[in-house]
């Protein structure tokens, strides 16, 4: 987790507060489209950590590398 909070905060500049406008911004898209994702029953895991690995940074890397 450190990692991440670090990360929203290199991006806001040292701004706690943009920080966590960033990360909840982040937050809320990403459930709005998980939502739709499990909804049309694309996401699938058996434990809480393979879903981690499939929503989290590791994944939007991989998108962000495709195109």
């Amino acid at each position: 987790m450190d990692e991440l909070e670090q990360t929203y905060l290199e991006a806001s500049d040292g701004d706690a507060r943009d920080a966590l406008r960033r990360a909840l911004g982040d937050a809320l898209t990403e459930m709005a489209s998980l939502s739709g994702q499990v909804g049309r029953g694309f996401v699938r895991a058996q434990r809480l950590a393979d879903l981690a690995r499939k929503l989290g940074p590791d994944r939007r890397a991989r998108e962000a590398a495709r195109g």
